[in-house]
């Protein structure tokens, strides 16, 4: 069966202030996995890999030349158990993102998909290449290799074939993959994907939302990627209002705007200030 909706299929993190074995220690315990060791990459002198019946679920690179930092690199199907595991705990949930690939599997006519998308790419003014091998194989670009996003459709059926022969039977003829990579340039851009569920990774770009809205059906809101250092206020007034706005929003619509504004003010500790709204309010 394959997979509902967006998901990662490839997520790399990147924690401050973090010991290098607490990470790899804590998916190992929550995995049941065992740890091993791979190569350095990238200024990071030393790699924990975090094994499972033979099959690695996450490399952890750590003592970096920047102290306490620690960088892991998480893809395919693992994914749907790490990934989740690093946003949820506590610890390690303010991160930032590396490079984060989103993924969805559908079935469908590779031909009739790759016209429209070429079609969006020409009326968009976007970058786009094309790649086939002998095997049937076929592979949709849009975008440069070098932009922060880019975007691929490609026959997934004949890619697991081909590579996976043994998985083959979860891959019936005709799925199709729509793929957004996306790595993030900027230290502001990474921390928000951090927060941003799969699907909404499309609106780190304009050409990116539209193709999520023509043809993945998908409402997305257009984020902001370039800041001017908001204060440290502003950000935690944004954060705020995406968790909390929704429920505060319903609760002004049962009990009143001002009865709603005075019971937020008693959680925040400001109970005095309960007074000064209900005068502003006669």
């Amino acid at each position: 069966m394959l997979p509902a909706g967006d998901r990662f299929d490839w997520y790399e993190p990147t924690f401050d202030d973090a010991d290098d074995g607490r990470i790899p220690a804590f998916l190992a315990i929550a995995l049941r996995a065992r740890l091993g060791r791979g190569k350095g990459r990238n200024g990071y002198a030393e790699c924990v890999t975090v094994e499972r019946d033979g099959e690695v679920l996450a490399h952890v690179y750590g003592r970096s030349a920047r102290p306490g930092e620690v960088h892991a690199v998480v893809t395919s199907s693992a994914c749907d158990e790490v990934v989740p595991l690093i946003r949820e705990h506590k610890r390690f949930r303010n991160h930032r993102v590396s490079r984060a690939d989103v993924a969805r599997d559908f079935v469908g006519d590779f031909a009739e998909w790759d016209a429209r998308s070429v079609a969006f790419a020409e009326e968009r003014g976007i970058k786009h290449l094309f790649f086939s091998d002998s095997d049937g194989g076929a592979t949709r670009y849009l975008g440069a290799a070098s932009s922060e996003v880019r975007h691929r459709l490609y026959k997934k059926s004949e890619q697991v074939w081909k590579m996976f022969p043994e998985k083959a039977a979860e891959f019936p003829p005709g799925v199709l993959r729509s793929e957004l990579e996306v790595r993030p340039g900027k230290r502001d851009v990474k921390e928000l994907a951090a927060r941003l569920e799969p699907s909404e990774f499309y609106g780190l770009s304009d050409w990116a939302s539209d193709y999520g809205r023509r043809f993945l059906d998908l409402d997305v809101e257009r984020l902001p990627t370039h800041f001017r250092r908001p204060s440290d206020h502003s950000r935690m007034l944004f954060w705020l209002g995406r968790q909390y706005g929704p429920a505060i929003q319903e609760r002004a619509a049962d009990v009143g705007a001002l009865a709603a504004v005075d019971e937020l003010l008693v959680a925040l500790g400001l109970p005095d200030l309960v007074s000064m709204s209900k005068r502003e309010g006669d």
